[in-house]
């Protein structure tokens, strides 16, 4: 729970430092992508999948911009050795910072992050959830279709190891790669 409120609270003053005028500026985007996962394990239970998202860009001083968001993935697979259906859901809320030009019709930019991110996977051997910190790492270019609506494409690299400790210690990396595409709006 401390996690949670602490990671809230910088959310909050990332964005109170932005001001009122800046928020008039803030860029809101719903995107989709294909996520997949850095793990070979991962892969081999999940495969990839579609991937949602939302986040908030708020400018904060020039090209530097305050970015704050969610995605979510949720995916049903196959238990390596039963091959009984197992599900799993992960659902990263990230705040960082992304620099990116505030006027052209092609605004290219980049971005980086931190993570925290929920998990919970279910299957006929039970049920695992959790909560863990990651990294993310993005890079994109927005291109202006009308007015204040943008088209965003991007990629995207998030890192967040898990470790097991019962029975055996393991970890699982929850990360990989993502491209997608958005719909931005400039308020």
């Amino acid at each position: 729970m401390r996690r949670t409120t602490a990671w809230l609270g910088a959310a909050i003053v990332l964005l109170s430092l932005a001001g009122p005028a800046a928020a008039a500026a803030a860029t809101l985007e719903a995107r989709v992508g294909y996520f997949f996962p850095a793990s070979e394990d991962f892969r081999d239970i999940y495969k990839g999948g579609l991937s949602f998202g939302a986040d908030l860009t708020v400018p904060v001083w020039k090209s530097l911009c305050a970015w704050v968001g969610l995605d979510y993935f949720n995916k049903t697979g196959e238990l390596t050795y039963t091959q009984e259906p197992t599900t799993l859901r992960v659902l990263p809320l990230f705040a960082g910072l992304k620099l990116q030009p505030s006027s052209g019709n092609v605004r290219p930019y980049a971005a980086a992050a931190a993570g925290y991110f929920l998990f919970k996977e279910s299957s006929a051997i039970g049920t695992a959830s959790g909560q863990e910190l990651g990294l993310l790492a993005q890079a994109g270019l927005l291109v202006k279709i009308k007015g204040r609506t943008f088209i965003d494409f991007h990629g995207r690299y998030t890192s967040c190891v898990h470790t097991v400790t019962d029975p055996e210690a393991f970890s699982v990396q929850l990360g990989g790669f993502q491209g997608g595409i958005g719909l931005a709006l400039r308020f």
